[in-house]
């Protein structure tokens, strides 16, 4: 039962509503020198002539400048991949000990003092030190608390 369908632009041709060359007319040998004729209403542009004798030589820059363009394309890739590995997190801090600077900041008391202590109560760093090994497990804890060697104010121990 399969209907073969018609063109619906043929079924109009025949009934009439459409024209049978599709409404589309040009004059018999418009296109033949179409050319020649759009060519002779544009003006004339003496800029467009090429002239070998007027080209000016290449300077450095013009010769570098590619390059140069190009080399900083890729720095500008290099720092955008630096960046998203930086904020990914991933990126693995060197060892302390390897920053002079730092290794010589760390090496004195005041740096401790100043900046580590300041934030970490005195039984905290005696737990730890106990962890580490750096301190007897016999130790009494209470006799490093008593009261003449406690500063009730910063809850630190007193130094000696």
């Amino acid at each position: 039962m399969a209907t073969k369908s018609k063109n619906i632009l043929s079924e109009a041709r025949e009934s009439g509503l459409a024209r049978p060359d599709g409404g589309m007319r040009v004059p018999e040998g418009y296109f033949d020198n179409f050319a020649a004729q759009m060519s002779a209403l544009l003006p004339d542009r003496p800029e467009l002539q090429e002239d070998k004798a007027e080209e000016r030589p290449r300077t450095f820059w013009a010769a570098v400048r590619p390059y140069v363009y190009m080399a900083a394309m890729f720095a500008g890739v290099w720092c955008m991949l630096q960046m998203f590995h930086m904020m990914s997190g991933n990126n693995d801090l060197a060892p302390m000990d390897s920053n002079p600077v730092l290794a010589q900041g760390l090496s004195t008391d005041d740096f401790m003092y100043d900046y580590v202590i300041g934030g970490v109560s005195s039984r905290d760093i005696l737990d730890d030190m106990v962890d580490d090994g750096l301190t007897d497990e016999d130790l009494d804890m209470n006799t490093l608390f008593e009261e003449s060697l406690y500063d009730n104010e910063t809850k630190q121990i007193l130094p000696q």
